[in-house]
């Protein structure tokens, strides 16, 4: 890597070419290392690649060392090819691996061929899976047959964890550990541990997960089959409040399984043992699914598109910021554990200064468009120097009170073109995971300023999107 910047571009440009030209469209691994270099100057890597899967594993010497890559991909929306930008920077001694793998589901023809001979076979309920998602008259990318290699793996057969097991996991009481993003966590965790422990997971009609649930997903207003629906689409069984368990065998076994909290708490601390990207793909299932059945009344998943965007909802290009400020000192403790574990600038998510924003957005040609500022209000300094800013101020607007409240907010930003969030909020960490799942890029959480050795430090991404679900970078929150 001691080569100039105009060589170094031209010979990651010619070792991509050759791997693609190499390996045609078979899965393409790529193993880079670096060692400590005397100055700071980064190298550029830009890739294309038919592939359409991504995911990014990091390998470190010690946890003393920072992390000093950072990689990024995004779909190109002129065609199908995935790009992918990295930055690299010397920090520390010692040697980086990091491997970047690519999972080429749909490239050949042949796989094309098995994947529509499995739908027509009907495999799996695939008239209801494999319909196109549309949320608030925007289009995800899911529901391509494409999928089908993705949920077969967790639905294979149309089996529930459990099935053979008398081992219950029941979620009840009105209380739990932490507020709707912790929450959110903690239902999805649940149906994890299900998963991985063969448990039978049930809920009871008045627990804090159902009230959590039908706010946003699966209400029964306007649809009399719910329940049935909800029990089918997780694998969830609904107890009613005073409903036996006897012939149960209640788990955890350690803790007190009426104890809610405690439960929840459980839950939320709970670190799945699957591989990243099998992680990746479980928790993905799980969200889509929600987003399968959102409401729109009586409380209005849509209420925020449509109060800012109205009619031109469905095309419009527009960004997202979420402000989190997490009670001042104990998020800035919680950012400083954020930064330890991914290389994030410690406290940059939770300021959003204008510099940091523009960073992001210009790029990528984003400052032209709408900008959306969803706050806890705990911090309105950061909407003050937002809209005094002359290139952001013109753009954004502030999420109204009128139309401001979880489920709202929540969607307006997973449905965005860009999301700009902190890593320290489990508020932020769900949407940027349901943004993935539902096959958006541009999630930007992790970002540090590094010097380049050429004019003025530069802001840059210090840890790709399958972050949001590593253990050992988020912990317990991913």
């Amino acid at each position: 890597f001691k080569m100039g910047r105009s060589k170094s571009r031209i010979m990651s440009r010619a070792a991509a070419a050759l791997l693609l030209l190499f390996c045609g469209g078979a899965a393409v691994v790529v193993i880079i290392s670096c060692r400590d270099l005397e100055t700071a100057a980064p190298l550029h890597l830009q890739l294309e690649t038919t592939h359409s899967d991504t995911t990014l594993q990091i390998r470190r010497d010690s946890e003393e060392r920072r992390l000093s890559l950072s990689l990024s991909f995004f779909k190109d929306p002129k065609s199908s090819s995935l790009r992918s930008e990295s930055t690299e920077t010397s920090t520390d001694q010692g040697i980086w691996f990091s491997r970047w793998r690519n999972k080429d589901m749909y490239a050949e023809l042949k796989e094309k061929q098995q994947i529509q001979q499995r739908l027509n076979a009907e495999v799996l309920d695939s008239e209801h899976y494999f319909q196109p998602l549309s949320i608030c008259g925007r289009q995800t990318n899911v529901g391509t047959t494409q999928d089908l290699a993705l949920l077969e793996k967790y639905n294979m057969e149309n089996t529930c964890p459990g099935a053979n097991s008398k081992k219950l996991l029941l979620l009840q009481g009105g209380l739990a550990h932490g507020r709707t993003g912790n929450n959110l966590i903690e239902f999805l965790h649940a149906l994890q541990i299900a998963r991985d422990m063969d448990y039978q997971l049930a809920i009871t009609s008045n627990s804090w997960v159902f009230e959590l649930l039908h706010k946003m997903w699966f209400n029964s207003i306007h649809d009399d089959d719910w329940a049935a629906k909800f029990e089918k689409a997780f694998c969830i069984k609904i107890f009613q409040p005073d409903e036996s368990t006897k012939g149960w065998d209640r788990v955890p076994h350690k803790l007190n399984p009426n104890n809610s909290v405690i439960i929840s708490k459980y839950l939320f601390n709970y670190q799945s043992e699957l591989p990243l990207d099998e992680y990746i793909a479980s928790q993905s299932r799980f969200i889509q699914m929600l987003f399968r059945h959102y409401n729109t009344a009586p409380d209005d998943m849509c209420s925020g598109i449509n109060a800012i965007f109205g009619e031109e909802r469905s095309n419009v290009r527009y960004s997202v910021i979420h402000n989190r400020h997490l009670e001042g000192a104990p998020g800035i403790r919680l950012m400083q554990r954020m930064s330890r574990g991914s290389g994030c600038h410690p406290t940059a998510a939770l300021e959003m200064h204008p510099e940091y924003i523009k960073s992001i957005l210009r790029p990528i040609g984003m400052l032209d468009h709408p900008i959306v500022l969803i706050t806890d209000g705990q911090d309105p300094a950061v909407a003050q120097r937002l809209l005094e800013d002359p290139e952001i101020g013109p753009m954004l607007s502030v999420m109204p009170q009128s139309a401001s409240w979880i489920g709202g907010d929540l969607t307006a930003a997973i449905m965005s073109d860009v999301f700009i969030g902190n890593p320290a909020s489990s508020f932020s960490g769900f949407i940027a995971k349901a943004r993935i799942a539902m096959g958006f890029g541009n999630n930007h959480l992790f970002r540090a300023k590094v010097s380049t050795g050429v004019g003025k430090p530069e802001w840059v991404t210090t840890c790709g999107d399958a972050c949001i679900f590593d253990k050992n970078v988020l912990g317990n929150m991913s």
